[in-house]
């Protein structure tokens, strides 16, 4: 069964589609970035992991890493993708405190002093870490992170027309967990 099949069913069966325009709306956007992006298709379901992560979407979850692991994606580079929600909730929530702040109190935090250990090194290798990271600080609104992790993505010579599809991606998959809510 193709990808675009398995997104039909995954649609009929976990979304209850019933076409009504919102619904088909979305349908359409995810099917379409899942299939006809720019990304990789292992990189595009390794950020649908990620992001169902964090946006606590359990029918995304099971069917991007079903689908990872038929590719044969190495157990780590799975799990570091689905871990990749987390790591970036602690820094997307820290730093988007520090966003609000005024540039007075903002002196008085200097320096985070949280462990990131994990963003040195990471597993699935820089590039990916920073579009996964990218992709969950969208969903979670942190502009500082969207912004840092943008730069980092275009230093890394990254195409934008993939960058925006990481961030459309994370549109999509907030707007879809309005429906099973």
């Amino acid at each position: 069964m193709s990808l675009s099949e398995k997104i039909d069913q995954l649609f009929e069966t976990e979304f209850a589609f019933s076409s009504t325009s919102i619904q088909k709306d979305l349908y359409v956007n995810f099917k379409k970035l899942m299939t006809e992006s720019p990304l990789p298709e292992d990189q595009r379901l390794m950020a649908l992991l990620a992001l169902s992560q964090s946006l606590k979407q359990p029918q995304l979850k099971h069917f991007a890493i079903q689908e990872l692991k038929e590719k044969n994606i190495a157990p780590e580079l799975i799990q570091e993708a689905q871990e990749s929600a987390a790591i970036m909730g602690l820094l997307n929530t820290y730093y988007k405190f520090k966003s609000y702040l005024s540039d007075e109190a903002k002196e008085l935090y200097l320096r985070a002093g949280l462990r990131m250990q994990s963003l040195m090194k990471p597993v699935t290798g820089k590039e990916v870490f920073e579009k996964l990271s990218l992709a969950i600080s969208v969903v979670n609104g942190c502009p500082s992170c969207i912004a840092s992790h943008e730069r980092a993505l275009i230093k890394l010579n990254v195409a934008a027309d993939e960058i925006h599809d990481l961030a459309r991606l994370a549109a999509v998959c907030k707007g879809l967990q309005s429906l099973k809510d």
